[in-house]
This record gives C-alpha cells, sequence and structure tokens, in this order.
C-alpha cells in the first residue's frame, strides 16, 4: 500500500486508519501555516524574489501529484519555439544526481525522469538545484524566454507569467494541505497566479468543469481549458511506431496520476487487460523490467519508457500534448517585447491567432 491509499483511507477514517486521522489533520495545519508564513515573507520583502530583464513563465501547481503540467511545459515550449522565440526549461531534475546549473541530456538516473524526457525530445532544458541560478544559466546561454518547471512554490524567481495547471479531477487535493490533503500551499496562494489552465478539460463532465471555472473566476484571472490530444506512438527507444494492434493493452506507470493516463488509453479506444500501479518517479529493478517485458501488450508513459530503455523492448507509449485556445495569445501577448525569430507555421499549435490579448499589470 503506498502513501497515497494511506492518505486516502485516513481522510475517509475507514477503520483503524480513523485514528491517525487527528496527527495528520494536525500536521496539515502546521503544513498550511509553515507555506502560509513563508509567503508573506516573499510578499512583505523580507525575503527576496529575483526579477529578469527577459521574460520567465513559471508553471505549476498547487497540488502534489500529476496535474498536467509535464504536458503543458512541453506545450508551451513548442508553442514559444513555433513562434520565433529561444526557449529553454529550467527544471530541478527531481530524483537525479545532477546539481546544475547544466543542460540535461536523456539520462534519468543523473537528471531525473522528465528532464530526461524533454531532453530526448531536444527542448533545451537546463537542470539546476537552485532554479534561480538556473534560469541566470539558460539567458547566458542564449535563451530569450524561460519556462520553470514546478515554480508556483519557487518564490525565489519572480516570474513575468505565473501558470497554474489544475487538475479537473482533484483540482484542491482534497482541501487540506499535506499529509492530510495534497494542497501545497493554502488556496488564498492562487492570488498569485496570472493564469489558470485547466488540463485534461476533455475527459471530465461538463457539469463538473463549470463549476470548478465557477470557483476559478473569484480570483478574477483569465482561466484556459487544456484537451489531451493523441500525437502518436514511440517505441521502447523512443522511435515512431505503429499503435499497439491488439486493443487489450497491459497498463503500467509510475506517475503522480495514473487515473488521467488510464481515462486517456480508455478514450483512445483500448482495453485495459492489466493495470500495475508504481510509486510516482519510480526506478524500475532488473527484475520489475523482466516481468513487465512478460506482459502480452505493455503499455505505459514517457516518463516511465525512458527508465526502461532496453529493459522492455516490447513496451510502447502514446505521445500526448495539451491544446489550449487562447492561450498562446495571452502568453504572446505578455512577453511581446522579446526579440524573435520568424514567427513558423505548425500544425497543431497550442492555440489559434485572435483570441485573447489579456495583459498582466504589475
Amino acid at each position: 500500500m503506498n502513501y497515497n491509499e494511506i492518505r486516502r483511507k485516513v481522510l475517509k477514517r475507514e477503520g483503524l486508519y480513523g485514528l491517525l486521522f487527528p496527527p495528520f489533520y494536525l500536521l496539515s495545519k502546521l503544513y498550511c501555516f509553515g507555506a502560509l508564513l513563508r509567503n508573506r515573507l516573499y510578499d512583505s520583502g523580507f525575503f527576496e524574489s529575483k526579477s529578469f530583464n527577459l521574460p520567465v513563465i513559471s508553471v505549476g501547481n498547487i497540488t502534489a501529484g500529476g496535474s498536467g503540467k509535464t504536458p503543458l511545459v512541453e506545450s508551451i515550449y513548442l508553442l514559444l519555439e513555433e513562434s520565433g522565440f529561444s526557449p529553454a526549461i529550467v527544471c530541478k531534475g527531481y530524483r537525479g544526481k545532477e546539481k546544475g546549473p547544466v543542460f540535461a541530456e536523456p539520462e534519468p538516473e543523473r537528471f531525473g525522469d522528465e528532464c530526461a524526457v524533454y531532453s530526448l525530445k531536444g527542448y533545451k532544458t537546463v537542470v539546476s538545484n537552485l532554479k534561480v541560478d538556473g534560469v541566470e544559466f539558460a539567458f547566458e546561454k542564449g535563451a530569450n524566454v524561460v519556462i520553470v518547471d514546478d515554480g508556483f512554490q519557487h518564490r525565489k524567481v519572480k516570474p513575468k507569467i505565473n501558470l497554474v495547471a489544475v487538475d479537473p479531477f482533484n483540482p484542491f487535493g482534497d482541501n487540506y494541505c499535506l499529509p492530510l490533503g495534497l494542497l501545497r500551499e493554502p488556496l488564498s496562494g492562487l492570488e498569485r497566479a496570472d493564469a489558470f489552465v485547466i488540463t485534461r478539460s476533455n475527459l471530465i463532465d461538463e457539469k463538473r468543469l463549470e463549476s470548478l471555472e465557477l470557483y476559478l473566476k473569484t480570483f478574477k484571472k483569465p482561466i484556459f481549458r487544456a484537451e489531451f490530444s493523441f500525437k502518436y506512438w514511440v517505441d521502447s527507444g523512443f522511435n515512431r511506431t505503429l499503435p499497439p494492434e491488439d486493443k487489450e493493452v497491459d497498463l503500467f506507470c509510475g506517475i503522480g496520476n495514473p487515473g488521467q493516463f488510464v481515462e486517456m488509453v480508455i478514450k483512445m479506444g483500448y482495453r485495459i487487460r492489466n493495470l500495475i500501479v508504481f510509486e510516482d518517479h519510480h526506478r524500475y529493478t532488473a527484475i520489475e523490467a523482466m516481468e513487465l517485458q512478460n506482459l502480452k501488450n505493455p503499455v505505459t508513459t514517457e516518463k516511465d519508457l525512458i527508465k526502461l530503455r532496453g529493459m522492455v523492448p516490447k513496451a510502447k507509449a502514446p505521445v500526448l500534448r495539451l491544446e489550449s485556445y487562447g492561450l498562446k495569445e495571452f502568453l504572446l501577448a505578455n512577453i511581446e517585447n522579446t526579440e524573435r525569430n520568424e514567427e513558423e507555421e505548425f500544425e497543431g499549435s497550442l492555440a489559434t491567432s485572435g483570441i485573447s490579448d489579456f495583459k498582466i499589470n504589475r
């Protein structure tokens, strides 16, 4: 049983797990208080946030676990590149050994799985334990726009645009801070957002989506719906390949929100024969790889596949992208003075033109 399963049993007060509710509740309140105090110290100027002459776009969330942030970062990177900018991604390289700042390579053990995937796809990605140093490094190396991956709680960097990815299935982490819920700070922190991006909006009921939007509108910031779209399949070597012929697949993954990955595969027309879920950012052993290779039709995520390169030759992964109508115009309107090359035409861009010129006033 993993942590999230225990947390949910405590939250629902199932059997003896109910005895753990009071200490979890107390720890949750202390966590929220600590996060609130930290934010107040930054807001008051007691702690310094560094701003940059060139634009920084922060992409983060208010909850722990998967919220669709990674495909949103990828989509924004491609949008900027297609629009003539020279972007770079800065991330910490979670569970990687590299402290940086240094450009990432497709080595998950050294740079972390997310950064390794970014690098494999050809995105300029800087791994840095201190994100301020990573942003400076990226600009020194020629980037003119930096995307800070998981930057919402990283207050040392003051972004030009602060985007918050919102998971529509559990947008506010059961309304408790860690460890009882999944909130990384009180909901009042959403005031710092410049815009909200509701990810996976095409996988949820319209009424629930409208209810979520109704709450987010209270912050008086732009709200964008982002839909998952399927692009193509890759094999274990990350080469484009044909989709699985058998409509029954054996799904495995070690990501923050496996339920939405399952929903997406089902929506693509596949039936789940076996489902194997590991902890987020799981490191696969040789024994586990052998067991996965014995599956009839193994399918996983790109983040998992890169950690198994060559170990599970049969495995395939769908490549997904988020598309959000109007987000492109919002981003370009707020970095319009940045020098860029001639804009390129690109099929399947993040948004069509002519929708939003909403500008951030600071």
